[in-house]
Parts: C-alpha cells; sequence; structure tokens
C-alpha cells in the first residue's frame, strides 16, 4: 500500500511538471517588437477561461519575420509552434498550435506574416487555434523631427528603411526634440516621446505615441554636425548618437573566398571620395564545402564582435537589398544560384544603405570610385597600367594579395607605371601615395 502511494504521488508530481499552463502566454519572435528576447516577450491578455477555452488576445506592431509563443518569461520551453515549419500566417483565418513541452527543435517550427502591420492575435490554449487579423491602427507614413536642437527647427525624417523605420542625420544643437507625425500641427498630430522624462538622445530609449503637444521630448547636452537617430515604431525605441565611422569592413560567408574564417574575412576599400562608403569587388558564389554556401555578412573587425552589417530580413538576395542594420538578429544576404561570379557592393555607413551590381563573367579592372580625380588604371596583356592624373605623381605605388601581404612596391614611379608583369591572376589591393595623400582601390589582374 505504501508503495502504491509513493507510485501515486510520483505519477501526480510528474503530471503537475508536464502540465500545460493555461493562465499565461507571450508571443515572442522576428516579428516582435523585442525580436527573440525570452526576458520581454510580448504578454498577451487572458479575456476568457472556461473548461473548454482559454483565450489570450495581443494587439500591437508585428514586423515582416517569424513567430512563435512561450508560457513563461525567460524560458523557451514549452512553447506554442507552427504545425508546419515558416507556416505562412493567413489573415481572418484559423491556424493550429502545437503544444511543445520541452521545446524540441524537431517541432519547433515558426509562423511567418510577410507584411509589417497593426495587428490583433488571438490564441486559445486550449483548443490549440491562432488566429490574426488587421488592427484599426496605421503606421504612420511620414514622421517629422522639431525643437530647439533642430536646425532650422523642422526636418522630414527618411524612412528608406522599411514601412516603420525611419532616421535622421544630421547637425543637434545644445537643445531638445520631440517627433511628430505631420508637418504643421492639426488636430490629427502625435507625438512620439521618451516614456521616461529628461532622456538624453544618446544610446537606445523607450519610446510612447501621444496626442499632448505638452510631454517633453529628448535633450541634447552636446552639439555636434554628425548625429544618427533611428526611430523604429515597431518596438518602439529611438537610438541616437554622434555618428562614427568604422575604419574597417570585412566580408566573410559560404559564398566568400575565406569561408566562415572571421580571422581571413576579405577586407573592403575604402572609397578614395567619400570616407563613408567601403567597396568589395570580388567574386560571390556556391561553395559546395561551406555551410550556408550562398550566403554572407560584413564584419567591422576580423572577428566576429562587437560590429557586423546585416540585412533586415534572413536570405534578403543581396541583388534586391537597399538597407542594412547594425548588429541584432544573425542574419545573412544571399546570393542566387544563377548569378555567380563578380559583384560589386557598396556600403554606405552613415546612410545604412547597400547597392550591389552583378558583374557576372566580366574581366579586367573596374575603378571603384566613378569619378577618380587622381589617376587611371588601364589593362595590359600581362599586368596592368597606372596613369597619374595633371598635378599628381606616385611616389609609392604597392600592390597586396587579399590577406594583406606586400607583393609589388615602385618606389618614385612618377606619372606612369606598369605593375603585375609577374604577378598571378587574382584580387588585389593596389595603394598609391601621392605627396600627403593616399588612395587604395581593388583590382583584378586577369
Amino acid at each position: 500500500m505504501k508503495k502504491l502511494i509513493l507510485f501515486l504521488l510520483s505519477a501526480l508530481l510528474f503530471f503537475n511538471l508536464n502540465a500545460q499552463d493555461y493562465t499565461q502566454v507571450y508571443l515572442i519572435g522576428g516579428a516582435a517588437p523585442d525580436t527573440w528576447d525570452n526576458n520581454k516577450a510580448e504578454v498577451m491578455e487572458l479575456t476568457s477561461s472556461n473548461e473548454e477555452s482559454a483565450i489570450f488576445t495581443w494587439t500591437g506592431p508585428l514586423r515582416a519575420s517569424d513567430f512563435k509563443f512561450i508560457n513563461q518569461l525567460g524560458s523557451f520551453s514549452p512553447c506554442f509552434n507552427a504545425p508546419t515549419k515558416d507556416e505562412a500566417v493567413i489573415l481572418n483565418q484559423t491556424h493550429s498550435l502545437v503544444y511543445n513541452s520541452t521545446g524540441s527543435d524537431d517541432i519547433d517550427h515558426k509562423f511567418v506574416i510577410s507584411k509589417a502591420g497593426y495587428y490583433t492575435v488571438t490564441v486559445d490554449l486550449k483548443k490549440l487555434t491562432m488566429v490574426i487579423i488587421e488592427a484599426p491602427m496605421q503606421l504612420p507614413e511620414e514622421l517629422w523631427i522639431s525643437g530647439t536642437a533642430i536646425p532650422n527647427g523642422l526636418v522630414k525624417l527618411s524612412n528608406a528603411y522599411g514601412i516603420a523605420n525611419f532616421i535622421y542625420i544630421g547637425e543637434l544643437s545644445t537643445g531638445n526634440f520631440k517627433i511628430r507625425t505631420t508637418e504643421s500641427v492639426n488636430e490629427f498630430t502625435q507625438y512620439i516621446v521618451p516614456l521616461e522624462e529628461d532622456m538624453d538622445v544618446t544610446g537606445e530609449t523607450v519610446f510612447v505615441i501621444t496626442n499632448d503637444a505638452e510631454i517633453a521630448g529628448w535633450s541634447v547636452a552636446v552639439s555636434d554636425l554628425a548625429y544618427k537617430i533611428k526611430v523604429d515604431v515597431i518596438s518602439k525605441k529611438l537610438n541616437g548618437g554622434i555618428f562614427i565611422a568604422r575604419e574597417n569592413l570585412y566580408m566573410v560567408g559560404g559564398a566568400v573566398e575565406c569561408g566562415w574564417h572571421a580571422e581571413s574575412a576579405i577586407p573592403l576599400v575604402q572609397d578614395v571620395n567619400n570616407p563613408d562608403v567601403f567597396v568589395f569587388d570580388g567574386e560571390l558564389k556556391l561553395r559546395s564545402e561551406n555551410v550556408e554556401s550562398n550566403a554572407f555578412k560584413i564584419l567591422g573587425q576580423l572577428d566576429w564582435g562587437p560590429y557586423s552589417l546585416h540585412p533586415y530580413e534572413q536570405g534578403e538576395l543581396i541583388l534586391e537589398s537597399n538597407s542594412f542594420r547594425v548588429g541584432g538578429d544573425d542574419t545573412k544576404w544571399i546570393i542566387e544560384e544563377n548569378k555567380q561570379g563578380r559583384y560589386i557592393i557598396k556600403i554606405n555607413q552613415l546612410y545604412e544603405t547597400i547597392e550591389a551590381e552583378y558583374i557576372g563573367g566580366e574581366t579586367g579592372v573596374k575603378e571603384l570610385a566613378s569619378n577618380n580625380p587622381y589617376f587611371q588604371i588601364t589593362n595590359l596583356s600581362n599586368g596592368i597600367k597606372i596613369n597619374m592624373f595633371a598635378d599628381y605623381s606616385a611616389d609609392i605605388i604597392q600592390l597586396y594579395n587579399m590577406t594583406g601581404q606586400l607583393i609589388y612596391a615602385i618606389r618614385n614611379a612618377g606619372q606612369e607605371a606598369i605593375i603585375a608583369n609577374n604577378v598571378t591572376n587574382g584580387i588585389y589591393i593596389l595603394k598609391v601615395d601621392s605627396g600627403k595623400k593616399s588612395f587604395v582601390q581593388r583590382v583584378i589582374i586577369k
């Protein structure tokens, strides 16, 4: 009898430990305001509970990305998954949920919503169902920044980075500012202001959207000509600070010659006319020896951190991409199987833009700067020729391989030089020193 009681108690304990919790649920994922931070997942409100149902709802902005549900903060298990991998959300249609008691990767499927917007999400934990519908609130199409810290008092923010991402790049003076949804103040104007009072613009702050024009905005303690302020309406966060450009950028990935080896990542070349612009000119192809053989990302150092550049969506085609974000989820760009070969990719750090051109099988040298005012490069049958333009003379010309090793150098080259007669075909970094100026450019010798 004693053994039977112990057995029943053990079974009851086991059941309680593994029983589904119907009292709470949280929305989490790339689509959510705080993405995959399980300590900040979105709390869903219990709206109805009985023997048959446990209904929770949440209304807010979602990105075009993936998501699932977790049962408690700080843990990814237990969780509620989609029945199939990357299940596309169909608005107003009931989807099934799968209860994943252990968080097993085998069934850790996500839902994917294709369009950013404002939605109401409803789940029933007992019936294991989910429905998403559009909510009436619309995300702002325009934002304006105003205040004593703004030159001329009012500037429109750019929204070239997606439906809910806005940016201001420019001067800020000592003073204050807030952000509003209309150019001229009227009865429909809403204001974006910090959640906490007396917030400095530097760093990340959470904001609220209000109709109250009297609430104070952000303060600027230090004047500077190059501030960058980013506003994410979905996560309701503002990131601000003085822009400081990285001195180096590197490409790494399965499609890159170096593979996923950060210590030997391929350096991008700084544009001689615009120090904010870096250029990759080289080969990208599917390399079966690497994982994610068609993917790549950009690093700010020959290591995985702390600085890296990523597309907003995982698997974004590089030829269709026009912007990037710094840090965050480890998403990568990809190339298409039928477009393997030479690419020229330009990164503008200040404006956070990326521009890619597929050259294909084209060989030879292509100048990185569109209007290079210092020298001209032409192909020879067995090398390359450098001609300095008037008023410039090359003191030193150096050629480096992609690992940074100096393989060719000419001193007192003057206005014309022929190099690389004995250099094997490949991609190189050319450095030309002329007086107090130094110019760097990537070249292909073939």
